[in-house]
């Protein structure tokens, strides 16, 4: 082995590492390299060394440099981390070694992250990523990109990202994947001050990246010469140049939705190239790339634009391609050359620019064989066998579908590199043509796939700092549209640095089952629940929250036994729950402080007894039920299925205030407790209002609803209706019994306001016009149409009618009877005519002191039935009990009459008559006393008759009597009063 040295070699491999050194006797037998625009390079290289025993530990992860002899006598660097290493054929003493070299940069697809980032631009976010890597991390941004980000998809925030998600994805992928949504190129270049030898530079315009050294090198000339190749050339060249075109999109038209907008928001990107002839270019009017995009992934028409013209620049740089093959060893992903001397040339007579021939290099696909001597190859040919160049499948599939079958011939590559030491194949395109970096799916037929959610997540409700529990009564966090925040639990990663906001999400927006214009369901998870997650097209950056969901454990059940042991439940706290103290509806997570347990379970399902763990209840209660912020009250309304006892009940503990519905009985919680009664009860501990604007009904008569019979109306009013016309007929009875008898007369028979007219019907007095108001009939077909039929007072009916009041009446009808009881005041007013009306017997019964007032007559007629067997005793009964009996005619007259005997008799005093001018007590005989004055006159047609036990005759005398002193009424408005009534105003000016 004397010819065994590196010195003279083609290609050296040598380490800048301190702390390991590569063998000394370490020599490049072969290697091939795949390097494309933004993706990292693969380096493979054979390497042998003299001692089998070299620990593959002692070449590995460490950074590396390729150095290249060119013609000139310089060299090319490649440098790079050696990311495996294999141990290939040995002898005992000489080994054949493999190492794969890659960028730093391929190091991070090593790592596996979740985390998120809001508010910040694709060159924070991939600073930040780089940050976690900063002992091999080196890169430089163009100075062109800034601008260019804050211009571009999020240019109304100036390229901040409001929401991005990095979910079970390489910061490799997700790196790539940013900077392919935004359109912005990488390569790799070599930089000394790096930790690795080498930096990634971003860039966004193709055209101003470097020039090959070879093709700046003037010692064959400026350019790269399309010539033959050879060992002893003074400057490499290319040997092969194709032009490759394919039909692709004419258009890219991407839409997007913009829920906050709501609306569409689209753009249309024509191609900016010529397509050929006719036949071509008829094909453009169909050859259209649609992508809808998603929702609210652009704010705005210009974003929609920028997007599309990325989109449809990438697609095209890849339609038309150069693919070449040539020896040029300086040759990179990422730069450009001139080509000189080829069939481009004579093509500048017909208008071709001399930019024309410059191409930049998108693909390098190239294979170096050192040159060892000759006796030395065979001798290790021998030892070893032939060097077998490790080219996993994935290099040669990309090489395959990128670059070309004709042109991707690994071994007609590794056949001309035997002959000059270095051969290569490369894809181009020319260099004014804008390159931009895309992705595509699986199908690769849809660019720009997003990341992938593999279902729903669920996640955790966060307040305004992260905070993942409620403080005191905030338990909401939500901002005009009803979003919420929320945190997945893989954010929870106790081992990651923290970031700003990187601890929840963005504003979510929250499923409703209805959500319509100014109405539909409206439910807010609140801070500590955790809730359902699901992602609009799949896209892990578009979350929306779909369900909320229980967690945690309840206070009874079976608790968690180790390997599922069996174990006894424990129903201790179900005991405790009575009609109305709850128990068993606390959460053993946190002590109690956090989980959120089910409203009503069926754990306990036994009877609700004294002691018992039963609860009454089978699982059947459902509905909605909500929570006071920060205490314990709720509102809730709950559909109780149980067999034969369906309930409903809508209750709030504000006040105790609730609606309950069929078999009744007290709830407390999840405790189904006694029996309350059938029917419906409505009930608070405060007040109570029941307004109807258009009429009141409540009546005891029940509606039709037996099979086969159809039911009335809601509005049917059959039974009142006949009660009132019974009134009306009754008041009518005893007006003309009145007007017979020569007393006052029924206001409600006659009229209120004149005859024949009340305050509710200017055409009928008041019993009349009531029951013509509770007759009425109105259309059903349009609520216009049922208020003019109303207002009209219809009372016929049609098949287009349906009961309903005319006016706004309260209707209270009994079929038994009708109770009102009042533990103080009951008040009974009206501003027109009030009438109590019985068919039988009405009874008063006061316990202090009764008072009729009225501001004109008081009229009582009794007996005015027809005299008869059932009509025995008939009349009008005063009697005082106690005290006296005060009748006064204050502004007139005060007649007693009676048809016979009118007796005035007390039992134990003396019956008094005094007038202010005359007594006169007279008979139809014509005989009559008269008292006037000082004088007593008595005077008859026929004899006096005076019988005594003793006559006396005595002088005159006097006796003075008091007279009544009655109230002057002069000074009183009463038509003031009466104005004042009708308006129902409280004070008058009298």
């Amino acid at each position: 082995m004397a010819a065994w040295h590196t010195d003279t070699r083609l290609y050296r491999l040598t380490s800048a590492s301190r702390e390991r050194a590569l063998p000394a006797d370490l020599m490049v037998e072969s290697f091939v390299l795949h390097d494309a625009v933004s993706e990292p390079f693969s380096l493979y290289v054979n390497t042998l060394v003299l001692d089998a025993h070299v620990e593959l530990k002692q070449l590995y992860a460490r950074p590396v440099t390729l150095l290249t002899t060119l013609a000139d006598g310089s060299q090319a660097h490649r440098s790079g981390y050696v990311t495996e290493a294999w141990s290939l054929q040995s002898d005992g003493g000489l080994a054949r070694k493999a190492l794969l070299v890659r960028p730093w940069i391929a190091l991070l697809g090593h790592s596996l992250q979740s985390r998120v980032w809001q508010d910040k631009s694709v060159i924070e976010i991939v600073e930040d990523v780089f940050a976690d890597h900063a002992g091999i991390a080196a890169w430089h941004w163009d100075e062109d990109v800034p601008t260019y980000v804050a211009q571009g998809l999020s240019a109304r925030n100036g390229g901040r990202r409001s929401y991005c998600v990095q979910y079970r994805e390489t910061d490799l992928a997700f790196v790539q994947r940013l900077l392919a949504e935004e359109g912005i190129g990488w390569r790799v270049e070599e930089d000394e001050a790096a930790p690795g030898g080498h930096r990634v530079v971003f860039f966004v315009d193709s055209s101003r990246q470097p020039q090959d050294p070879t093709s700046q090198s003037s010692l064959g000339g400026h350019g790269i010469r399309f010539h033959g190749s050879s060992s002893q050339e003074a400057q490499d060249s290319i040997q092969a140049l194709a032009a490759l075109r394919a039909l692709g999109p004419t258009a890219t038209v991407v839409q997007g939705w913009d829920y906050k907008a709501n609306a569409a928001i689209s753009a249309e990107v024509p191609t900016a190239h010529h397509w050929g002839g006719t036949e071509a270019s008829s094909l453009q009017s169909w050859l259209s790339s649609y992508d809808p995009s998603g929702d609210f992934i652009w704010g705005n028409s210009a974003e929609a634009q920028f997007a599309a013209t990325r989109l449809q620049e990438a697609l095209e740089a890849r339609y038309k391609r150069w693919l070449g093959r040539g020896t040029v060893r300086t040759l990179r992903a990422g730069t450009w050359a001139t080509v000189t001397q080829s069939t481009l040339d004579p093509l500048a007579q017909f208008g071709q620019a001399e930019g024309d021939k410059d191409f930049f290099f998108t693909r390098v696909h190239a294979l170096g064989i050192n040159n060892l001597p000759k006796d030395l190859s065979e001798a290790i040919a021998r030892s070893l066998g032939d060097a077998e160049l490790p080219v996993p499948d994935d290099i040669r599939v990309s090489s395959a579908g990128d670059v070309g079958e004709a042109v991707a011939d690994t071994d007609a590559l590794r056949e001309r590199a035997q002959r000059t030491g270095y051969a290569c194949q490369f894809e181009a395109l020319r260099r004014k043509v804008p390159w931009r970096p895309v992705l595509l799916d699986d199908t690769r037929a849809r660019p720009r796939p997003r990341p992938t959610a593999l279902g729903p997540q669920t996640a955790i409700v966060v307040g305004p700092q992260g905070q993942t529990s409620p403080q005191g009564a905030d338990e909401l966090h939500t901002d005009a549209l009803g979003r919420i925040k929320v945190k997945f639990h893989w954010q929870a990663n106790p081992f990651a640095p923290q970031r700003a906001n990187s601890d929840h999400s963005c504003w979510v927006r929250v499923m409703q089952r209805a959500a319509t214009a100014g109405g539909g369901h409206q439910f807010i998870p609140r801070i500590g629940q955790e809730v359902l997650v699901g992602f609009l097209g799949n896209d892990i950056d578009r979350p929306l929250v779909i369900a909320s969901l229980y967690n945690g454990r309840g206070e009874s059940g079976v608790a968690a036994t180790p390997g599922g042991a069996a174990a006894a439940s424990d129903t201790a706290a179900l005991a405790e729950s009575t009609d109305h103290c709850p128990s068993s509806q606390m959460n053993q997570v946190n002590s109690g402080s956090g989980g959120h347990s089910p409203a009503w379970h069926g754990a306990a399902p036994g009877a609700a007894s004294p002691g018992s763990p039963g609860q009454a209840n089978a699982a059947a209660l459902s509905g909605v039920k909500s929570k006071e912020f920060g205490g314990n009250g709720h509102n809730q309304l709950v559909l109780d299925d149980t067999p034969e006892q369906l309930r409903t009940q809508l209750h709030s503990t504000q006040h105790q205030t609730w609606l309950q519905m069929g078999h009744l009985l007290h709830q407390a919680d999840n405790h189904r407790g006694s029996f309350r009664g059938q029917g419906f009860e409505l009930r608070t501990d405060a007040w109570g209002g029941l307004r109807a604007a258009r009429g009141v009904m409540l009546t005891t008569f029940g509606l039709r609803n037996g099979l086969g019979q159809t039911p009335e109306p809601a509005g049917d009013n059959a039974p009142g209706m006949a009660l009132a016309k019974q009134a009306q007929q009754l008041s009518q009875t005893f007006h003309q019994a009145a007007t017979t008898h020569q007393t006052v007369g029924v206001a409600t028979a006659v009229g209120s306001q004149q005859a024949g007219q009340s305050a509710l019907d200017d055409q009928a007095a008041p019993a009349a016009a009531l029951t013509k108001s509770l007759s009425g009939m109105v259309s059903h077909t349009s609520l216009p149409n049922a208020q003019a039929d109303a207002a009209a007072k219809l009372t016929q009916g049609g098949a287009d009618k349906v009961p309903h009041s005319a006016d706004p009446d309260i209707a209270l009808v009994g079929k038994a009877g009708i109770g009102l009881t009042a533990g103080q005041d009951l008040h009974l007013s009206s501003g027109d005519t009030t009438q109590i009306a019985s068919g039988q017997d009405t009874h008063w019964a006061v316990g202090g002191q009764a008072r009729v007032q009225t501001g004109q007559a008081i009229g009582v007629l009794a007996g005015a039935i027809q005299p008869g067997g059932d009509a025995a005793g008939k009349g009008l009964t005063m009697i005082a009990a106690q005290g006296p009996i005060d009748l006064q005619a204050q502004a007139g007259p005060a007649q007693v009459a009676a048809k016979q005997t009118l007796e005035l008799k007390t039992a134990s005093g003396v019956v008094n008559i005094a007038a202010a001018k005359r007594v006169v007590l007279a008979v139809s005989g014509g005989a009559s006393i008269t008292i006037e004055g000082g004088q007593f006159t008595a005077q008859c047609p026929g004899k006096i008759t005076v019988k005594a036990g003793k006559k006396a005759m005595v002088g005159p005398g006097r006796m003075s009597w008091a007279m009544p002193q009655l109230p002057h009424l002069e000074s009183i408005c009463i038509p003031c009063l009466l104005k004042a009534l009708k308006a129902g105003s409280p004070l008058a000016a009298v």
